[in-house]
């Protein structure tokens, strides 16, 4: 079995099913196909279970913020305003229906501008993709 944490903001869309991806930093051992995965929030000292699933897939994942590209497995390129917007509402980046009445941001600018919040001296990410499609069950 395999954890993960998430912040705050990310939970409806996991809950939802919008969110059924995570993108990490390469490590040692992350999910791979049909592991167990439990998903936390909170702080690593008193983390909040709120659900599992199984990992459909695991991908080595290239972010290119600049080139608005990503890269899937070296070889799977998703390109295009259409791609990556759905590429980016499947990580959890729909702008948050309370803001949405002050911005029409797209999903994928709205990813960009995260991801250089969070990993400013960044402009291209390489990590690893946790796919869970569908099979997300909430803590009841």
């Amino acid at each position: 079995m395999v954890a993960y944490s998430f912040k705050s903001g990310f939970i409806p869309d996991i809950q939802s099913g919008l969110k059924c991806q995570t993108i990490r930093l390469p490590r040692k051992r992350h999910a791979r196909r049909l592991d167990a995965l439990q998903f936390f929030t909170g702080p690593r000292m008193a983390p909040v279970r709120i659900g599992s699933a199984t990992c459909v897939a695991n991908r080595d994942v290239r972010l290119d913020f600049d080139a608005d590209r990503v890269t899937l497995d070296d070889f799977e390129v998703i390109e295009g305003d259409e791609a990556l917007n759905a590429f980016a509402v499947r990580d959890g980046f729909r702008v948050p229906e309370r803001l949405a009445s002050l911005s029409e941001m797209p999903p994928w600018e709205y990813m960009t501008r995260w991801w250089r919040m969070t990993h400013p001296d960044s402009p291209v990410f390489r990590g690893v993709l946790i796919d869970w499609g569908l099979t997300f069950e909430a803590v009841k």
